[in-house]
């Protein structure tokens, strides 16, 4: 797992890379993220330093979810966020385009006989979701991996939320105060990399992890692109001295 053989087996180029190649961007992301889908949840808890459960509750909290909501999570992953959900709302839709990381959140699932969760493969620009549907809608660090298709999925967001309903969306920052922002980057940059490589048998995909930052929008420049789909009350709150930011949305009456 750690002699790097296992990168070039099961590591495809990353999204970036490949686009600069002429490939597919989003296809790369469907090909990395299946090829790391077994080992994505043990690398999340250790690369955050556990600080990721904390994210995903504050999350859940500015939903201002009643007992009977319905919640969606957009690009679930192997469904963590979903679960958070879970314990607030009545149901949670998730779903996820990685059909392995689809099947390893169903089996968390089926293991921790967890009801009321429901998961699915799909597109975050293509939400199989009829209009007015949720609540309230989630997603965890997935906007850098549909950047080509941002406002498409942040449209389909809001045209699946009821009138009045709420998003939260996690997403790295780039902390504001230079000190955290040069150890942050020495972070990214230098020591995930190798917990990567240690954990889930591949560093590249999480180079790529710290060029997506590094070539993210900041967080008033994202809380543009959600205004831009519709969202009134928007904000954001910086979380882990900036690294992360929570933003939030609302539709309207």
């Amino acid at each position: 797992m750690g002699d790097g053989s296992g990168q070039r087996r099961g590591v495809r180029e990353a999204p970036d890379r490949a686009a600069q190649a002429g490939g597919s961007f989003t296809t790369a992301v469907q090909e990395m993220f299946g090829s790391l889908a077994h080992r994505y949840d043990r690398f999340n808890h250790w690369a955050s330093l556990g600080l990721d459960y904390g994210w995903r509750r504050a999350a859940i909290r500015s939903l201002h979810l009643s007992a009977d909501a319905k919640v969606l999570d957009v690009a679930t992953g192997t469904g963590d966020l979903a679960f958070t959900a879970s314990r607030r709302a009545r149901k949670t839709a998730a779903f996820d385009f990685s059909f392995q990381m689809i099947e390893i959140a169903a089996q968390k699932a089926n293991k921790g006989d967890v009801e009321g969760v429901y998961f699915q493969v799909a597109r975050a620009e293509q939400v199989p979701f009829r209009d007015g549907s949720f609540h309230g809608a989630t997603s965890a660090f997935a906007m850098r991996n549909v950047k080509p298709m941002l406002d498409e999925v942040l449209v389909e967001i809001h045209r699946v939320l009821q009138p009045g309903g709420r998003v939260a969306i996690l997403e790295f920052s780039r902390p504001p105060a230079a000190p955290v922002r040069w150890v942050h980057g020495l972070y990214v940059r230098s020591i995930m990399p190798r917990i990567g490589r240690w954990l889930a048998g591949s560093s590249e995909p999480f180079e790529y992890l710290h060029r997506s930052i590094e070539e993210w929008l900041r967080p008033e420049e994202f809380a543009g692109r959600l205004r831009a789909a519709g969202f009134a009350e928007v904000g954001y709150r910086r979380l882990a001295m900036g690294t992360v930011a929570l933003h939030i949305g609302r539709k309207g009456d």
